[in-house]
């Protein structure tokens, strides 16, 4: 398997800290949801950050939730983009496709 998606989980909402319980909740869904449809994924803890809207430098820890695949499913992981945009309140996320990044 030569491709591959990954997703970021952010751990803020705007500057303040998510609450945990919600992060990980939304890190489960998506772990599921990655290793149903392909497998299995590989979560790695990093360090990011973003300019907001507001013109305020964003500094988070992230999770990026990568699944290699075969077939690819773009529907899924948009969904998955979009339920994490949403529970976590974000201004946008990440989708790496490969080599192609995109920002929901």
């Amino acid at each position: 398997m030569n491709h591959y998606y990954r997703l970021m989980v952010p751990t803020t909402i705007y500057n303040e800290p998510a609450p945990a319980d919600l992060v990980d909740e939304v890190r489960v869904s998506v772990k599921l949801a990655l290793a149903e449809a392909f497998g299995g994924y590989t979560e790695t803890r990093s360090n990011g950050g973003y300019r907001a809207e507001s013109g305020e430098l964003i500094e988070e820890t992230v999770y990026q939730i990568e699944a290699s695949y075969s077939e690819s499913n773009d529907e899924l992981v948009w969904k998955l983009a979009a339920e994490i945009k949403e529970r976590l309140s974000q201004e946008s996320v990440m989708i790496r496709k490969d080599h192609e990044v995109t920002f929901l």
